[in-house]
């Protein structure tokens, strides 16, 4: 009788079993994982915005420089012809401009039309932003390079 009381008093005052040691260090196990796993969700979210607003800003610089040749080409600052991809200058050197003329064949229309194509890349992001353009006949000769409207 004696070691019936000794063994339930020592159970039911002292320390804990080794079933409730594994279950908390399991709790822990898990908990780790979770937060882990919330860690890389929440990083992997920030990268993802990181590089979205990466290809906005290079969409925007692109679009806006696309813009400004296309505007120069009309008012004949820049001639309208077949040209290779050229640099811009210092604070943009990772941009190149192309121009490139096709003239539109078809039946739809009697008019002699010209796609003016603008083509901006960025060399280092390996980007290529594309605009375009149809000039009619009557555009091409009154906005010549050199003279005035």
């Amino acid at each position: 009788m004696a070691l019936a009381r000794r063994t339930a008093a020592g159970r039911a005052g002292g320390a804990p079993r080794r079933g409730w040691r594994a279950a908390a260090l399991l709790e822990v196990v898990l908990a780790l994982a979770l937060f882990f796993g919330v860690a890389v969700g929440i990083l992997g979210g920030l990268s993802a915005s990181v590089r979205a607003a990466r290809e906005i800003r290079l969409d925007a610089q692109a679009a806006d420089l696309a813009v400004t040749l296309l505007s120069e080409i009309q008012l004949g600052v820049v001639a309208v012809e077949n040209d290779g991809p050229r640099p811009y200058e210092e604070p943009l050197e990772n941009w190149t401009w192309q121009v490139a003329i096709t003239p539109v064949t078809g039946t739809l229309t009697d008019l002699k039309l010209t796609r003016v194509e603008v083509v901006v890349r960025n060399l280092p992001e390996n980007y290529t932003y594309r605009l375009y353009h149809l000039r009619t006949q009557r555009e091409a000769t009154a906005s010549a390079p050199g003279e005035e409207l």
